[in-house]
């Protein structure tokens, strides 16, 4: 089976995971075990009940890294978003990237729930990265890369822009520790949707209106740690802080309803070969 059969039959494997129930594949549940070039699992977890929310809610979410022997090619999925890099290059990575954006409806906040629903979308874009990998020992691992997404699903008819970096390194035989940063820039359209308040909603809530402008929304931080059971079998566990700023801090969904310091985490299972 070549690459390409090989990729399409891990994406299937995960629509197949991500679609047999509602709260699987929460927004935002990324903690993958992406420091082995082939693995494929799931990871459950808390995850705000949406952007902004200090309500929680339990999920799950698959991670799957397939990276073909002698290749460097590969597809990556953390929770929602899937990316793939089409060039064979040691440290270049270049390709496209589909997400799946979970929405705001049927929210425990009683004000918030009286706004209009926001239905879930999806966005597609491309990420430009780098990756620089140990020869001797893959677990050894630091990427870095630029992910840009549009909205295709005409819900917030926006974009983000994605800088991130995490890195990997064994401090045993059994115990793999990470470290991953990253911040989120987002245009007005997006943040008008899922920040802003507009004079209807205003009217139902009680909320004040509120026009949120383009700008950084987030910052986030997310340490990991994997142990590795045997060849094979791994477990992972991580959390990653998420601090909003600008607009979305300021918005009247997040300073009078919820909360600016937004937290996830949780613990994963996956399987190697």
């Amino acid at each position: 089976m070549n690459f390409y059969k090989k990729i399409l039959c891990v994406l299937f494997s995960s629509i197949v995971l991500m679609s047999s129930s509602k709260v699987v594949a929460s927004q935002g549940l990324d903690f993958a075990i992406d420091n082995m070039p082939r693995i494929v699992g799931v990871a459950i977890g808390f995850v705000p009940e949406y952007e902004g929310s200090d309500d929680y809610t339990f999920g799950a979410a698959p991670f799957v890294r397939f990276q073909l022997k002698g290749h460097y090619q590969y597809l990556i999925i953390r929770s929602t978003e899937l990316q793939v890099n089409l060039i064979d290059h040691p440290w270049l990575r270049i390709g496209p990237s589909l997400n799946y954006r979970f929405g705001r409806e049927d929210v425990d906040d009683s004000v918030v729930k009286k706004m209009k629903d926001i239905d879930d979308t999806i966005e597609a874009g491309g990420f430009v990265g780098v990756e620089f990998i140990d020869d001797m020992n893959p677990r050894k691992r630091f990427s870095a890369d630029i992910d840009f997404l549009a909205d295709i699903g005409s819900e917030h008819e926006g974009y983000t822009v994605t800088f991130g970096a995490r890195g990997w390194y064994p401090v045993s035989r059994m115990f793999d520790i990470g470290l991953g940063a990253a911040f989120v820039y987002a245009d007005d359209d997006y943040m008008e949707t899922y920040f802003g308040v507009d004079t209807s909603d205003a009217a139902r809530s009680g909320l004040p209106i509120f026009n949120a402008d383009s700008g950084v929304k987030d910052f986030r931080i997310f340490p990991m740690a994997v142990m590795h059971i045997n060849m094979n079998w791994h477990v992972g566990a991580g959390f990653q802080y998420r601090r909003l700023l600008a607009d979305a801090e300021d918005s009247p969904i997040v300073d009078k309803r919820g909360s600016k310091n937004q937290w996830i985490g949780g613990i994963g299972v996956a399987y190697s070969w």
